[in-house]
């Protein structure tokens, strides 16, 4: 498939359009109308009512300075905090263009919108945007490194990195393939590609130089460094597997079913994994290549057209539910 779908908002209402490569001819890609889900869970403890405040589609989330967890309801258009042990979205601040994917720095979050094409700055103590910063290209995948953002850019099949203190484009590091999200390690970013299966290599620090890996799986969506080691989820395949950071050489796989897709630092050795199909969320046991489905929900399987994601904070796993319209908590110790 080509690039990656993603939620437009209109004033009769939202709908999700499919965005492929070959334009709209396809009668897949035409619009869908989104209403808010009352979608239960099948097992483990996360809640299943959606959100009071009518939300629609969350994907994104982020720890701010304080612990609270933000996300980003693409649907709607607006970022918020989650508040109370539901997780129910509190002030909401507009952001618009379909915000995607938020990252921390300085105590201000940043986030992309795919649709509107910024990067957008937003102060969470105030709940007000500091700043846009217009990248065009469909900005989607953050990380912040050595005090600076590095914005995935999907229609541009690049990365860039820019200045925080005045929104100045730094530098352009064309990745190619169909890129989604960034990791940053302790002096490389690591970017994955969808459609080639691969993860690329990104030094800011030594002459920009840009090294793609093979193709590893198929399906690349998230990317997170752990331990000495790239993982990187691979929807189509089911799986996680884990790279050697400079050789890009696979070094471990492991099967994850329900088509993984959000990856963060889970307790011990592990790593949480936020499942595309329920949604679901299972934790991969790195030092042992195993992996365990803990929860499972029943809002239904989005085949790639949106994503979730995962964080955790205090023992509890935050997952973005897009089609349920909520954030559900997991707790880990159950």
């Amino acid at each position: 498939m080509g690039r990656r779908p993603f939620v437009l908002s209109v004033v009769v209402g939202l709908v999700l359009a499919l965005a492929g490569c070959g334009g709209t001819d396809d009668p897949t890609d035409q619009p869908q109308t989104r209403t808010p889900s009352t979608a239960a869970s099948s097992s483990g403890t996360a809640p299943s009512t959606g959100n009071a405040a009518g939300l629609l589609g969350p994907v994104g989330l982020v720890s701010a300075a304080d612990g609270t967890i933000w996300a980003a309801w693409a649907a709607s258009d607006v970022v918020a905090p989650l508040e109370g042990a539901d997780a129910q979205p509190g002030t909401t601040v507009d952001v618009g263009g379909t915000p995607l994917r938020m990252a921390l720095l300085d105590n201000t979050l940043w986030v992309t919108t795919i649709r509107g094409g910024e990067l957008v700055q937003v102060d969470p103590v105030t709940s007000s945007v500091v700043r846009r910063v217009t990248l065009g290209e469909e900005p989607e995948g953050i990380a912040v490194l050595d005090g600076h953002l590095f914005v995935v850019l999907q229609a541009g099949k690049a990365l860039v990195e820019v200045d925080p203190a005045d929104g100045a484009l730094l530098r352009r590091y064309d990745v190619g393939g169909a890129p989604r999200l960034v990791a940053a390690g302790e002096d490389a970013l690591f970017v994955s590609d969808f459609d080639g299966g691969r993860v690329v290599r990104v030094e800011p620090g030594r002459g920009e130089k840009v090294t793609p890996s093979g193709a590893v799986c198929a399906g690349v969506q998230d990317v997170e460094v752990r331990g000495g080691t790239v993982w990187a989820a691979c929807m189509t395949d089911g799986t996680v597997v884990g790279l050697d950071p400079e050789t890009l050489e696979v070094t471990s796989t492991v099967e994850v079913a329900g088509d993984p897709d959000g990856l963060t630092p889970g307790p011990g050795a592990g790593l949480l994994v936020s499942l595309q199909d329920g949604p679901g969320l299972a934790v991969v046991d790195t030092d042992a290549g195993t992996s365990e489905q803990v929860w499972t929900g029943t809002s239904g399987r989005l085949l790639d057209k949106a994503n979730n994601d995962v964080v955790e904070r205090d023992g509890s796993a935050f997952v973005s539910d897009y089609l349920g319209d909520a954030v559900r908590v997991v707790r880990l110790d159950q």
